[in-house]
């Protein structure tokens, strides 16, 4: 009688831990949400905790995969539409340039994640709007002197610029800052392109601590092709440079009474940029950041800089942008957001750093870009269905022809 007693308490109790787990899984957007309303969480770390947790409930053997080693398989996605309406004044220059008044798909995700094994994971995410790779990398979750250690090999960002490196799910401000942009995207003979997209190695220690799950020190290393790439050569090798580009940054995720900070640095050397920059370029850059939750307002800030080293000149680069943002309920969020960058001559446009703004033609650049931001973002599902509308507003400074943007760029965005 005890037996059958016990047995039936077990099987019972099987059902029931069944049955919470499913419920934690599908029920945890309004916990969540709560949590981010009471600052515990910011968007990227329930994002990130939504994701885990829906991974957790499906990792059990029903996946069907082309490896027989498969244990589970979680697909995902993102959509976001936006809308531009910005025109560019060129402060009675003479110029005509058109404006911008378009929707447009910013972003088309789909992608898939592999529990090999233990240990071993596949992750490849494809945006079907730049028409190239987002990530696509092997991983190993392992540990090293007693440090938790993901070690990844293929595509990926590098850990610089804290702005560059957020989720574009949690962006506050629809669209990264002009000073992260010049930094980390595509070279144009103005902007670096000296961070973002690499394919290479990458190893980062405490991963947990890195996310703001835990309180502790993280840090990493990478050692990657020279390149940045997107879009359609994002696949593709380059044997025009055969330097390598090295990567490291360390930081700390705490918490306080009321609140939780992370905060950290990254270092970039990049030698010998040849082709990337059209010459012969040597760059060195880095990068100082913090992020304050405190109740229902956020402060997010980092400072860039870098040396660009060649033969016509060196430029010393630097810039910031600072953050404020603060939740009036569980649904509306007001943003703003400053940003500025000198180039020490190097040379900018509106258009290097404010997307899709049109910039005037001709060979004429500023040494200087202010851009700022203001507008709110409206939670109908956490981030998995929120909607974003703001101002944008930039200006180039120190030359002979300015330019001015101005206009409004919303996004609808929805998770899955």
């Amino acid at each position: 009688m005890i037996k059958n007693s016990t047995k039936w308490f077990a099987i019972l109790g099987g059902a029931t831990l069944a049955a919470l787990t499913a419920a934690q899984a599908q029920d945890s957007g309004a916990l969540l949400d709560a949590l981010v309303k009471k600052g515990i969480l910011n968007d990227q770390e329930a994002e990130e905790i939504r994701a885990d947790l829906t991974n957790d409930f499906h990792s059990s053997p029903w996946a069907i995969a082309g490896g027989k080693s498969t244990k589970s398989l979680k697909i995902s996605g993102r959509i976001q539409t936006q809308f531009d309406g910005l025109s560019t004044d060129t402060d009675g220059a003479g110029a005509t340039v058109p404006s911008m008044n378009h929707f447009f798909l910013r972003r088309v995700y789909f992608g898939a994640e592999a529990q090999v094994s233990a240990d071993w994971k596949a992750v490849v995410n494809y945006d079907f709007a730049a028409t190239g790779f987002d990530k696509a990398y092997a991983q190993l979750d392992t540990e090293l002197f007693g440090q938790d250690l993901d070690l990844f090999v293929g595509l990926r960002k590098v850990n610089f610029g804290y702005e560059e490196t957020t989720s574009s799910g949690s962006l506050k401000s629809i669209e990264r800052s002009g000073v992260t942009r010049y930094f980390v995207e595509s070279n144009n003979g103005r902007r670096l392109g000296a961070g973002s997209y690499r394919v290479g190695v990458f190893a980062d220690f405490n991963t947990d601590a890195r996310k703001g799950k835990t309180s502790g020190l993280f840090y990493g290393a990478a050692i990657t092709n020279p390149e940045r790439v997107a879009g359609t050569g994002n696949g593709v090798s380059n044997a025009t440079n055969n330097n390598f580009a090295y990567w490291a940054d360390a930081g700390y995720s705490g918490k306080f009474d009321g609140g939780k900070y992370t905060a950290g640095i990254a270092l970039g050397v990049l030698p010998d940029q040849g082709t990337v920059l059209g010459g012969s370029d040597d760059i060195t850059e880095a990068s100082i950041y913090a992020d304050v939750n405190f109740g229902a307002f956020n402060l997010a800030a980092e400072y860039l800089t870098a040396k660009v080293e060649n033969a016509a000149g060196d430029n010393d680069v630097y810039g910031y942008w600072i953050q404020p943002s603060y939740k009036i309920s569980d649904k509306l969020e007001l943003v703003a957001r400053y940003s500025f960058i000198d180039t020490d001559g190097r040379g900018v446009r509106v258009s290097d750093g404010i997307r899709n703004a049109n910039s005037v033609g001709g060979t004429g650049t500023a040494p200087e870009l202010t851009e700022y931001y203001i507008g709110f973002n409206y939670y109908f599902s956490g981030s998995d269905v929120k909607f974003a509308l703001g101002y944008v507003g930039g200006e180039t400074d120190g030359a002979a022809r300015e330019e001015d943007v101005s206009g409004v760029r919303s996004q609808l965005q929805i998770n899955f």
